[in-house]
């Protein structure tokens, strides 16, 4: 067996002070037997204050943490650890080598813990173990910034650009969802699809850039609306939008439709284009307990059924109609 060479010989100090991670020896007493320049930089203490000393005494903060129970289970069972950022960040008190040393400056880190090999304990004449501290701040800003892009991808897909609500790819998916959660839970689902009055009128008095202004205003009075979680808010198509109500009944929904309509009359937006002369709403609202091997359009059906009834008998208004009503028309 050929033996363990000296460092020097083999200009491992030069590479321990030039390796762009951080390296601790430590023996079983927890004493820093050996502590890297590129370690004492980030910690911003100089090697007497550091090697030859406790551990929990150069960095009091890790006592009891759970770096502390893994280097313990590493000692305990010879067992080499890692400490990932995702669960255990900042362990270590590092920082860049210029600005503040503040808790939120801390490096991102990957920490290794490793009992050291049998022979290098024999020739030290001691166990020893090893931490090797890796900085993967670039990584994690890097990893975030790409969660940010598919979150304002996602965003772009999901939401209408004019208005901030959902799209009509988003209410698709959404009901969907709520119809077959309706269904396995057995409890109601109600729709409310809300068109605003003589739109096309509003837009030839007023011009389209008015005529965006108003429905973003419509749209914001009715999410508003939205105070639950489940519920959703739609822009369904051109000047309709749509408000998925899970778990509400008929009676619920109604009152939701009635208040958006109140709402939007007591914001009294100009509208020269009807008779009125102040922006109305009329909404078709339907309620359904789904059925299995029922058509999952039905709610959609019955909604827009509803909503020309609205029309139909005047608008600035709100109707409902129950599925007997739309398979005996």
């Amino acid at each position: 067996m050929s033996k363990i060479a000296a460092p020097s010989t083999l200009g491992f100090e030069w590479v321990l002070g030039n390796v762009q991670l951080g390296v601790l020896v430590l023996d079983t007493a927890l004493q820093v037997r050996f502590a890297n320049p590129w370690l004492l930089r980030r910690a911003r203490l100089p090697a007497n204050q550091v090697v030859g000393r406790e551990l929990y005494e150069v960095f009091p903060g890790l006592r009891g943490s759970h770096f502390a129970s893994r280097l313990q289970h590493c000692l305990n069972t010879g067992f080499p650890v890692l400490l990932s950022e995702s669960l255990n960040p900042a362990e270590l008190p590092l920082y860049a080598t210029t600005g503040p040393a503040t808790p939120e400056k801390r490096l991102k880190q990957s920490i290794q813990i490793m009992p050291m090999p049998a022979e290098v304990a024999q020739a030290a004449g001691e166990r020893l173990v090893l931490i090797q501290v890796s900085d993967v701040t670039p990584a994690v800003a890097r990893e975030r910034l790409l969660k940010q892009q598919a979150e304002r991808m996602h965003a772009m897909a999901h939401l209408d650009a004019l208005t901030d609500i959902g799209n009509r790819r988003h209410f698709d998916l959404m009901y969907a969802r709520e119809w077959r959660q309706a269904l396995r839970a057995r409890r109601p689902l109600s729709l409310v699809l809300f068109d605003v009055d003589h739109f096309k009128s509003y837009n030839d008095h007023y011009g389209h850039v008015q005529g965006d202004a108003c429905l973003k205003a419509v749209a914001g009075v009715i999410e508003s609306l939205a105070i639950r979680p489940l519920d959703v808010v739609c822009r369904y198509g051109g000047e309709e939008i749509a408000m998925l109500l899970p778990e509400t009944d008929l009676y619920g929904a109604l009152q939701q439709a009635q208040l958006a309509l109140d709402r939007v009359r007591e914001r009294a937006l100009e509208h020269a284009g009807c008779e009125r002369g102040v922006l109305t709403l009329s909404a078709g609202v339907a309620c359904e307990l789904p059925e299995p091997g029922q058509a999952a359009d039905t709610l959609l059906l019955m909604a827009d059924r509803a909503l020309y009834q609205a029309k139909r008998q005047g608008r600035d208004r709100v109707c409902t109609l129950q599925l007997a009503d739309i398979l005996q028309a």
